[in-house]
């Protein structure tokens, strides 16, 4: 019995890492999908846990009890307004099942990963396990470097805005962000306060940072820039009030001044290089009230609005202001939302309007698409899962686990912020913030994490 246990948790270990690194990368450049990996990750995990006393013993399950029953609550919710507002059962509830229900599950996997695991290898502790998984997290990115300086020694030009790994620059700029953010959190707590959580030294964590920055630059996302930053300034704010005290103060202030330098040299290079932030004004201002006849929603015959220079506005800045405006008037018109579905934005327009001739799948917005679909309760269950986890990570920072509330409280926020000006609330981004979330909520939760009794024999 204890050898099988062994085999499957030594599986459960191989899933997990395996799964971080093909994450983003789409199912039909692997030779297998990648549920082959997420469920046998949620059923191992699931099953390990509820079969082990020893497992059991060290969770703290009425530390995680709200948030689950909340997400469990939420979850119905979701289905049951579908059933009432759904155009297409089916298509909602298979929607349902793929798009929140698979991440549900994933979070749930993620509380009880390390109490699992560690109820039979008592030696990887979480410490071990979130180093491996960011370490396998940031395999594709240092791959996506690899091949971009192949393609310059091939062509002898860098082929800016070019993946080829993963889907589109869009995923590897969330990849990007979301080591980012992990690797600048303990880097300035080493620094600020002199607390670890990573088992890697820090000169290799500042070069996981450069490559990190690199690739920023070689995927050209403006909002991945925007993500980067705010996800570094409130990492910074975070630690100075953990322990800001006179004789600090100096030490400090010099580090936040490098942080300015850092910043400010980011937001110049991006300015100076991408020619779209000239016009970001004129073209939001026009995009604003663009008609539903412009390329903005029929991408392959609409017409170009012009802004106040008599020049065409530019996709990326005017369309998202009036995706923006138009989406928010969806969900103000249809309160209860129309139920899951991928491409709630374009049916709704499409339904409304008559005109099929829309094709823009989506308002680029997560918060937005979360409302098409679930109606304003969504909306606001989705915030209240967000505040209950953050307020979990803000708990734990202030009272004794510093570094695992600390990585919990940065990522909710950075999460949050990216709904604000993209849409990672579905696919894999959507299951990567679950499962990752998950295991901090349950890093937080789990007794003596750094030294549990040998398994029962």
């Amino acid at each position: 019995m204890l050898k099988s246990r062994n085999v499957f948790t030594g599986s459960l270990v191989v899933f997990i890492l395996a799964l971080c690194f093909v994450w983003p990368i789409p199912n039909g450049s692997l030779p297998f999908h990648r549920n082959g990996l997420i469920y046998p990750v949620i059923v191992f995990a699931l099953g390990l846990f509820f079969t082990s006393p020893t497992a059991r013993q060290h969770l703290n399950t009425q530390q995680v009890k709200p948030i689950v029953l909340f997400l469990w609550a939420l979850t119905f919710f979701i289905l049951l307004n579908g059933l009432i507002v759904a155009p297409d059962i089916k298509e909602m509830v298979s929607t349902w099942d793929g798009q929140w229900v698979r991440p549900v599950l994933l979070f749930c996997a993620g509380i009880v990963l390390v109490a699992a695991i560690q109820a039979q290898f008592s030696s990887l502790n979480a410490n071990k396990l979130f180093t491996l998984v960011i370490l396998f997290f940031w395999g594709v990115i240092c791959i996506h470097l690899l091949d971009s300086m192949w393609l310059y020694w091939r062509d002898g030009v860098i082929h800016w805005g070019e993946t080829r790994i993963v889907f589109n620059r869009t995923r590897m700029s969330f990849q990007i962000n979301m080591i980012t953010g992990f690797l600048l959190a303990e880097l300035l707590a080493r620094a600020l306060i002199h607390k670890r959580f990573l088992l890697l030294k820090t000169p290799f964590l500042i070069f996981m940072l450069l490559v990190n920055i690199v690739c920023t630059a070689l995927v050209n996302t403006r909002w991945g820039t925007i993500g980067l930053v705010g996800g570094l300034i409130s990492t910074f704010f975070l630690l100075s009030l953990y322990k800001l005290q006179r004789n600090n103060f100096l030490k400090i202030s010099a580090v936040f001044l490098v942080i300015l330098i850092t910043v400010s040299a980011m937001i110049s290079i991006s300015w100076k290089t991408d020619p779209r932030w000239q016009e970001v004004k004129a073209d939001a201002v026009a995009g604003w009230n663009a008609p539903f006849t412009s390329f903005c929603y029929d991408r392959s015959d609409g017409s170009v609005p012009l802004n106040d220079d008599g020049l065409p506005i530019n996709h990326s800045n005017g369309c998202r202001a009036s995706f923006f405006h138009q989406g928010w008037l969806l969900v103000e018109k249809h309160p209860f939302g129309m139920g899951p579905r991928k491409e709630a934005f374009r049916y709704i327009l499409r339904r409304d309007l008559n005109d099929q001739h829309i094709t823009i799948p989506h308002s680029h917005y997560g918060l937005i698409e979360f409302g098409l679909q679930n109606g304003v309760v969504g909306i606001v269950g989705w915030l209240v899962l967000l505040v209950m986890c953050w307020y979990t990570g803000w708990k734990h920072y202030r009272h004794g686990n510093t570094m695992a509330g600390l990585f919990l409280l940065q990522f909710t926020i950075s999460f949050f912020s990216r709904t604000l000006v993209d849409h990672p609330l579905l696919d894999h981004y959507l299951e990567q913030y679950m499962l990752l979330t998950g295991l901090l909520v349950g890093i937080c939760a789990t007794r003596n994490r750094e030294s549990l009794p040998p398994p029962q024999r």
